[in-house]
């Protein structure tokens, strides 16, 4: 599976702690060995999150064989962030 990431993806991963990005960078791993394992969020078909801590969450988005990381931190601008970045990429890339 092909990986990409939203515009502001690294820019949320800079205002992680070092231990929290460690943590993604694991528990990217699991996501995409198994990318659908994770529970789908309503308002964006193909979306799922994945928690990285208690209160921070990774959302990404699966097109056809593209996994997109959309927006990784605290759980509530997370889910915030979310649908405005998926809109995007999908005007951008001609996604459906």
């Amino acid at each position: 599976m092909k990986v990409k990431f939203h515009d502001n993806f690294f820019k949320d991963l800079d205002k992680l702690s070092s231990k929290d990005v460690r943590i993604f960078e694991k528990k990217r791993e699991k996501i995409l060995e198994s990318p659908r394992r994770q529970k789908h969020i309503v308002g964006g078909s193909h979306c799922f999150r994945e928690p990285i801590t208690k209160g921070i969450r990774v959302v990404y988005f699966i097109h056809g064989n593209v996994l997109w990381f959309l927006t990784i931190g605290p759980h509530d601008k997370a889910y915030s962030d979310f649908r405005n970045r998926l809109c995007e990429i999908r005007v951008k890339y001609g996604l459906s």
